[in-house]
Formats: structure tokens, sequence, C-alpha cells
């Protein structure tokens, strides 16, 4: 071979090079371009043929006379790609070092080199992934802000990470309601750790963690126990339903006066049942006693009136035996009148005390709370959803929680038992009931 012909040679490009029968050889490998996406450990792979430029560097091959003819162009790269092609073993979850395959499919290669004057050096490409960026790890965790509200068992769970890094992912609980102080709520981060984790390292996050448990803690109780009230919550309501009370003897008490409101004691209603409206209600219950405006209340006085006289033992200094006997006889009905006179001041006695309490009348109030909660709540006046008082009607006839004497009404009952019936029959579902209120 001349020496100008190994000149010529040298200076053709590595892609193409005359071989024998005037064809031009191609290496198809200079033409694939692999790319990457994502983070390392999780990185995706694409390859693109650029097929056009295969043409394009071999235009005399493909028997093309001008780069300007583009419909030949187009036309002879539609050729190889439909007759030469291939896709990457691997393209997915990709960490720096790996290494990934292209693999050619060139069973149709006979067909491209018989329309054509070119040679195709079919062989796989091996590529090294690298220069992928390190994701920063976090626990996505650390940004989430887990608050329990409602009312057990009803309570729900919030979750609140408006300071997470990343977006497009969010946290699960299960469950997320009905709930109870002491129960158990799984937390998730993503809807998946796959569809999490992608998320994140598309963002350049690492999440550490992808679940967390967590105890449900500070709901409010329905209380089913007259010992699961807290004390204040306690004095707290009774004190609220006595100002109730003293609101309506100021506003209405007219023809009565209260001497005193004594507390008996509670009665907690518990439904059998378990309903979605009542959880329960506490009976306040109150000894009231009053007396009648402009009752004449007389001071007992002690009465004492003469038993003998002086006179009888006085007008004769001396006397014959049968004036004795008179004056014996008469000593006896002295003494006699005199246990009399103190029988009679005994009588008085109790006669002013019956006196004393005439006017006066005992009966019984109460007031109930319904679904009381604890532990309570100090910027309430009571802790529960709702506060009841005694209703009645006065028009024709007093009917309801209250009764009549004389024309002065009570709101009440005269005994306990009626009191406890009447409260009873308020509620729609049958209950367990507990008390602390003493029996007399």
């Amino acid at each position: 071979m001349k020496k100008t012909d190994l000149k010529l040679i040298a200076c053709l490009p590595l892609a193409a090079v005359l071989v024998s029968c005037g064809r031009t050889a191609i290496d198809p490998n200079d033409y694939v371009e692999v790319t990457f996406d994502g983070m390392d450990t999780v990185a995706y792979a694409h390859a693109e043929v650029d097929y056009e430029k295969m043409v394009t560097d071999n235009l005399k091959a493909f028997g093309i006379k001008s780069k300007k003819d583009d419909h030949a162009i187009e036309r002879a790269a539609g050729k190889l790609e439909k007759y030469l092609s291939g896709e990457l073993d691997k393209s997915s979850n990709l960490s720096n070092g790996d290494e990934i395959v292209f693999e050619w499919d060139d069973d149709d290669v006979e067909k491209l080199e018989k329309k054509y004057k070119i040679k195709l050096k079919v062989s796989d490409k091996t590529i090294t992934v690298k220069d992928l960026d390190e994701p920063k790890k976090f626990d996505p965790f650390d940004y989430l802000d887990v608050s329990f509200t409602g009312v057990g068992p009803d309570g729900q769970i919030q979750l609140d990470y408006s300071d997470l890094p990343v977006d497009y992912v969010s946290f699960y609980a299960d469950p997320s309601y009905g709930l109870s102080n002491g129960d158990k709520v799984k937390v998730t981060f993503g809807y998946s750790e796959d569809s999490a984790k992608d998320e994140c390292f598309s963002q350049g996050y690492m999440p550490e963690n992808y679940e967390k448990e967590y105890t449900v803690e500070g709901l409010q109780q329905y209380v089913t126990k007259i010992s699961e009230i807290e004390k204040k919550s306690y004095d707290k309501m009774d004190k609220y339903a006595q100002d109730r009370f003293m609101e309506d003897v100021e506003d209405n008490w007219d023809k009565k006066e209260l001497k005193d409101i004594e507390l008996l004691g509670v009665n907690l209603y518990v439904p059998k049942e378990e309903s979605y409206s009542m959880k329960n209600a506490l009976c306040y219950v109150y000894k009231v006693t009053t007396t009648l405006k402009g009752e004449e209340k007389k001071d007992e006085e002690p009465t004492t009136e003469a038993a003998t006289t002086a006179e009888a033992a006085t007008e004769a200094p001396t006397t014959t035996a049968e004036e004795k006997k008179d004056e014996g006889t008469t000593t006896a009905k002295a003494d006699e009148k005199k246990e009399e006179a103190t029988e009679a001041t005994t009588e008085k006695k109790d006669d002013k005390k019956e006196e004393a309490k005439k006017g006066e009348k005992v009966y019984y109030y109460f007031a109930y709370y319904q679904n009381v909660l604890s532990p309570g709540d100090p910027d309430k006046d009571y802790d529960a959803q709702s506060y009841n008082e005694p209703s009645y009607s006065n028009f024709f006839g007093v009917s309801g929680d209250a009764f009549a004497i004389d024309g002065v009404l009570y709101v009440g009952y005269e005994n306990l038992d009626d009191l406890y019936k009447a409260v009873e029959d308020k509620f729609y579902y049958e209950c367990k009931v507990e008390t602390n209120i003493k029996k007399k």
C-alpha cells in the first residue's frame, strides 16, 4: 500500500473506515448517549440513539448527496431505528459505581447492510454510573408535630408538618379517629416507602425513617365513675349550680326566704348501652330549707306559775288538829296544782317550738350536667357539654319539676324518691346509677 494511502486512512473518523467492497464501517455505540436523573442509590438512566447523526456522519454510505436533503436523512434514520434498536439492562435504583449495559438487537442488521453501503460493528456497550449527587439524609419525623383533639373515645389525631423540607410527600396515621388515651397510632411517611424515597431523592433528600408509633394522651374522657371527676371540677360545677339557684332566689322569690341550701351529693348516670348523644349525666342534689316572708317568730319566754299561796300558811299562827288536817289537805292540793302547772309549762314550750317551725319548708332541688369530661378545663364555667335545671310550667296549675303549697311555688320535689324518678325519666336511655348521697 502506498504511503499516501496510509495517510488518507489515518485521516478518516474512527466511526467510519472504508472496508472491502467500498462499505463504510459504523460502530453504533458511538451514537448511544446515556444520561442519569436522581440521587445516588435511586437514580434513573435514560439511553438514546442518535440515528440522524449516524446518517449525517456517513452521507455517501447512505447514498445521500447533501446534508440539506432532510427528507432523505429522515428516511434513512427511520430505517436504522426500525432494524437496529437496543435498551439498558438496568435503568433504576442506580448508585455511583454501578455498571449497566446497553444491549443491541441486531437480528435485522443484514437488511440495513444490503440496502446501504455500510458495515455495522454491533456490540453491547457497558456504562459506569458516576457523578451522582449524594442526597441529604434527614428524619422526616423531626419535622412532624403530633397532637390529639376531641374527646375519647372519639378523639382524632392532628398532623402538622408545614416545615418539612420536601414537597409532595405526606404523613398518614392509622387509626386516625375513634381514639382514647393509651391507644397506639402508627404514623407512616409517604403513601409507600418507595414512593416517598423517590420523591425525596428527586429533591435531594434521603429519609432515614418511614414509620413511627405514637401513644394517645391528653384527651378529655367522658367520666364513667364519680371517682374520675377531679375535685376542682366537682366543686366548680357545684358552685355554678348554686350560683344559678341564688340568681333565681334574688329575682323570683317574693313569698319565701331562703334559710339554707345543702349539697347532699351527686348521682352519676351512665347508659347501659353505648350512645352517640349521651355519654353520662351528673346530677347535683340539694336540700333546701325556706321560710315564708312575714311569718312572725316568737322568742321562747320562760313561764312560771305560783304553785302555792303563803297566805294559807300564815293567817293563823296556831291551828287545831282539825285545822292541821285541813292544812294537809290544802298542801296536797297545792302540790297537785304545781305539778299541773309544770306540765302546762312544758306543753307551752313544745307549742312554741312548733310555732318556731311554722312556715318552714324543706324540699329538694337538682341540677345536672350532661357528658361530663375529665380532666377539667380551667377556662370553662363547667366541665360538661351542657347544663340543665328543673323545667316546669306554672300556667293553669303547676306541672313538671315543681309544686305549690298555698300559692307558694317551690322548684324541686318534696322528697328524694320523686326527684330521682323525675331525673331518670329525662334520659332516653336506661342507665347505671352511681351515687355518693348517704341514705338517711
